[in-house]
């Protein structure tokens, strides 16, 4: 399959008495996506290097939780995330909050009700301790899925905003919200999840695109659970062969994208060879030659692939040739 990720501008002051405010601001933002494509599975994807939006790829916000309880991210437990108050769009306030497998639902709001709600954490970084804001100023429900929302978010740190999601070129994107966390540096989902986990899962990076190609990790497909192929999809995305956090691609390489369950089927008039096999630990098979980029250095060893699939992997990445 292939996804094109991207952010533009924002200028809108988030702050908690900014909820509601500047209306023709807001409606130039929502212009900026009218004419944006909707989500629709198919067979060669661009994939990408990252694992969450650039601006978010650090445990400040790659994770936090939907409650008031810290998220230690040391082992000291001295350095944390907490969130301290939910705003709602009628000014009241709430400590808590929750998913329905992609929707939030703070307050007793969801669907379009969440908007303009504000985010309130506090962040402790050694002798410092500071405020984050995040503005959830639209939210969208994603075309082609029944429980997958998107949502325009702003970021206030230290009085300085900008969009919560940038692609490469500045540009605005969206975030999906998901219900764990994981560690930025190597991609492993953080595990035992800690109670009410929450991700702002920028759409340029692998773990939303993974939602978008279908494998929603809430979900099951004709009874079998999606977490692992959600999971195995963020490491294929970035080319993460080792399963430890190192990239082996560039933003936009096309790649052909195939499972054995149904949701992506092999693509029709694309040629491809195939490149690995892939587990929620890295790939399970990989044929050398075929890396989506030439001349990689692998630091691991792994099995060559022989027949599709028989080396137990969940999906199976190809490199596009002429």
């Amino acid at each position: 399959m292939a996804f094109k990720t991207g952010v533009v501008s924002g200028a809108v002051v988030l702050a908690l008495g900014c909820i509601g405010c500047d209306e023709m601001e807001e409606d130039a933002d929502a212009a900026d996506f009218a004419d944006e494509e909707a989500v629709q599975t198919r067979s060669t994807q661009e994939n990408g290097w990252n694992l969450n939006g650039w601006n978010l790829n650090n445990w400040k916000l790659n994770g936090t939780r939907l409650n008031d309880t810290k998220l230690y991210r040391d082992a000291n437990q001295t350095d944390f995330i907490q969130l301290a108050d939910i705003w709602l769009p009628d000014g009241d306030y709430v400590n808590t909050g929750s998913l329905v497998g992609g929707m939030l639902k703070v307050g007793g709001l969801g669907d379009w009700e969440v908007e303009d709600t504000t985010f309130d954490f506090m962040v402790k970084e050694g002798a410092t301790t500071y405020w984050k804001y995040v503005w959830l100023k639209y939210a969208y429900p994603v075309a082609g899925f029944s429980d997958v929302w998107e949502y325009d978010m702003d970021l206030q740190v230290s009085l300085i905003n900008e969009p919560l999601c940038v692609d490469g070129t500045g540009k605005r994107t969206r975030a999906l919200l998901l219900n764990d966390i994981w560690d930025p540096a190597t991609g492993a989902k953080v595990s035992p999840r800690p109670d009410k986990a929450l991700t702002f899962a920028c759409k340029d990076g692998a773990l939303a695109k993974c939602v978008l190609f279908g494998y929603r990790p809430w979900a099951t497909h004709n009874g079998v659970s999606l977490a692992d192929y959600h999971q195995a999809c963020t490491r294929m995305v970035r080319a993460d062969y080792c399963g430890n956090g190192q990239t082996h691609t560039t933003l936009g390489t096309p790649i052909h994208v195939l499972d054995q369950i149904g949701i992506q089927a092999a693509a029709a008039n694309t040629s491809y060879v195939v490149e690995a096999e892939w587990g929620p630990n890295g790939a399970v098979c990989l044929n050398p030659s075929n890396t989506r980029l030439a001349n990689q250095t692998i630091g691991c060893n792994i099995p060559t692939c022989g027949a599709s699939f028989a080396s137990g992997g969940l999906i199976q990445s190809g490199k596009i040739v002429p």
